[in-house]
């Protein structure tokens, strides 16, 4: 499901792209007043998730600086070291981190919820998802929230994406994302972080 995604999101932006290189030229035609439209037409293309990897970049190994000045944003958290070499002992050739921290955060919500239900069905598990994202101590590994959870006490799971804290509904009340810029060598560099919410 993500990678039709992603693929759809590059295919959006690869057509834009060449539709910006078609009309970008000059024209060798010139009126007889002797104008001419000879410098290049400059569109902005802002970007969002799925076209904001450097996955996209490596679609333009032959045409360097293509996206260069394209900005976009995409669901990212200022992550620390550490978690990035985790994540790249565990596979040398990823190119991004967008979402890592949030896929984490969640499997580490389930499994501090499965802790507190003692159990190991979804309906119990999920009657507990709220609880420990909110009102209790503050835990930010899983051996802190369990040992917390075995001394009976109510927990506040923060992650590696920051604070998780679900609402009432259970949907997250602040995210956060990067704003991105592709440089000359067609990459990415993150010019931002900014929270959204509470």
């Amino acid at each position: 499901m993500r990678t039709g995604t992603t693929a759809r999101g590059i295919a959006v932006t690869g057509a834009v792209l060449l539709a910006v290189a078609a009309c970008g030229g000059g024209s060798d035609d010139n009126s007889s007043s002797g104008s001419s439209d000879s410098g290049e037409k400059q569109v902005n293309v802002y970007g969002t998730d799925g076209n904001m990897g450097n996955a996209l970049g490596d679609q333009f190994t032959d045409a360097p600086g293509a996206l260069e000045g394209m900005k976009g944003t995409t669901p990212l958290s200022e992550l620390k070291d550490d978690f990035k070499t985790k994540l790249l002992e565990i596979d040398p050739a990823l190119k991004d981190f967008n979402h890592a921290a949030e896929s984490y955060d969640a499997v580490m919500t389930i499994a501090l919820a499965a802790l507190v239900c003692d159990c190991d069905n979804g309906k119990g598990i999920g009657a507990e998802i709220i609880g420990v994202t909110i009102d209790g101590t503050k835990c930010t590994s899983f051996k802190e929230c369990a040992d917390a959870i075995a001394a009976g006490d109510d927990i506040d799971y923060d992650g590696v994406s920051g604070p998780v804290d679900f609402d009432d509904v259970g949907d997250p009340s602040q995210a956060s994302f990067g704003i991105l810029q592709f440089n000359a060598e067609n990459k990415l560099d993150t010019l931002e972080y900014r929270i959204a919410g509470a």
